[in-house]
């Protein structure tokens, strides 16, 4: 055994000596070839996309208003329903109970007040008695009808024609006043709504038509603005702006939308699409730099398919490399001559 341990350890020792190890870095290699462009100032439609996401201009949250367990539950998401539609029985036990007790005290004062008011007619009773016992039968009637109101708090219906989205309880919860248990949203206001810098909200006014899209419905057209708010946003700089959409059945509350904002006539520095690589949430190219590839952040500000405007992060003139793949910061390239 010690002699076969040993044998091994001289092989290992010659093969070190003859130079076996790692294989050769990349950098010991040839450079890689790539194809490269310039990032060029150009003529640019007027406008910048600006995201934004569908929002219903109809909206409701269903809560409970009276402390009570859950009884029933009628509706589920996803289901529409008709104004008026009973959504949620609560136990109206203890309610019951409380309401048919003010009634009862209810028609006790009117009975007594009855009695007094005969009595004062005979002036068997005075003024106060009866300003007392008229007294007693208006809070007792008004305790009744509190009551009653509160025993009406423990069925919950639709308050418009909608579609249910989401189901914030189930049966037998136990929920207290304010407790969300629905929401409610009516399919035929969803509008987009998308967050405009201040700087471009000046363009935008009233009743103008805007181009917009909402890829996930097959939504490629325009859309009219409905609202501005009139106050931006201090943390964001930006105004708020909803506009109209057309209709589609594939159109859903919370989807991806952008809308086209008009801007006046100028240049705009931009690159092909096949320079611009994602990482992450990050957008980003490779700038030529020497004989090294350099991995540059940029922010766009648009795109029309087969160019991206770049806001920052680049200067006109800059070659970018196209099709980077998976081209690493720092590499060796050589640049393919046009």
């Amino acid at each position: 055994m010690l002699r076969r341990n040993l044998v091994g350890l001289f092989i290992s020792v010659v093969l070190v000596g003859c130079g076996s190890g790692p294989p050769p870095t990349p950098e010991a290699g040839p450079p890689l070839t790539v194809e490269a462009t310039s990032a060029a100032l150009v003529a640019w439609r007027n406008q910048e996309l600006v995201p934004g996401t569908v929002r219903a201009a109809r909206t409701a949250v269903l809560q409970a208003r009276v402390p009570a367990v859950i009884r029933a539950i009628h509706a589920q998401p996803g289901l529409a329903v008709e104004r008026g539609t009973l959504l949620v029985e609560l136990d109206a036990a203890e309610i019951s109970a409380k309401r048919d007790q003010a009634r009862a005290l209810a028609g006790q004062a009117a009975a007594d007040l009855a009695r007094v008011q005969e009595l004062f007619a005979t002036q068997a009773a005075t003024k106060a008695e009866l300003d007392a016992a008229q007294a007693r039968a208006e809070a007792a009637r008004a305790a009744a009808a509190e009551a009653e109101t509160m025993l009406g708090y423990t069925r919950i219906h639709a308050p418009f024609s909608g579609l249910v989205v989401r189901k914030l309880a189930e049966v037998g919860d136990l929920v207290a006043p304010g407790r969300p248990i629905f929401e409610l949203e009516d399919p035929e206001s969803l509008r987009l709504e998308v967050e405009v810098p201040e700087t471009l909200a000046v363009q935008v006014a009233l009743g103008r038509s805007l181009p917009l899209s909402v890829p996930a419905a097959g939504i490629d057209g325009e859309g009219v603005v409905a609202e501005v708010t009139p106050a931006a946003d201090p943390l964001s700089r930006s105004v708020l702006i909803k506009l109209t959409l057309p209709r589609s059945p594939l159109l859903r509350s919370g989807q991806f939308g952008r809308a086209a904002i008009p801007l006046e006539a100028g240049e705009r520095l931009v690159v092909p699409a096949a320079a611009v690589v994602q990482r992450g949430q990050l957008e980003a190219v490779f700038v030529v730099d020497g004989e090294r590839a350099r991995l540059r952040l940029i922010r766009s500000a648009g795109a029309d398919g087969e160019r991206v405007v770049v806001r920052a992060g680049l200067s006109a003139g800059e070659r970018v490399i196209l099709d980077p793949g998976a081209l690493r910061d720092g590499q060796r390239i050589a640049v393919r001559a046009p």
